[in-house]
């Protein structure tokens, strides 16, 4: 099973699904063990959403409207 640094390691290629096979199913095993993993990548899928909504010229940005946008996970 990977460990948790591992895990945060891998993050990026999670993210962007270019995980093997194998890598995709030792990250499934983990994540259904691991809730800190778990909410850590919930968290960084979350800032990659924010962070495209983003305009990018310089005008005020407006995060609240870009976070009702968004489905935030429930506690």
């Amino acid at each position: 099973m990977l460990s948790c640094r591992e895990m945060s390691e891998l993050s990026s290629d999670i993210m962007e699904s270019h995980l093997s096979l194998k890598n995709r199913w030792a990250v499934f095993m983990h994540l259904r063990m691991c809730p800190r993993c778990k909410l850590y990548l919930e968290q960084l899928k979350l800032t990659s959403e924010v962070l495209q909504k983003l305009p990018l010229d310089k005008q005020p940005v407006d995060s609240a409207a870009i976070l009702k946008q968004l489905k935030l996970p429930e506690d």
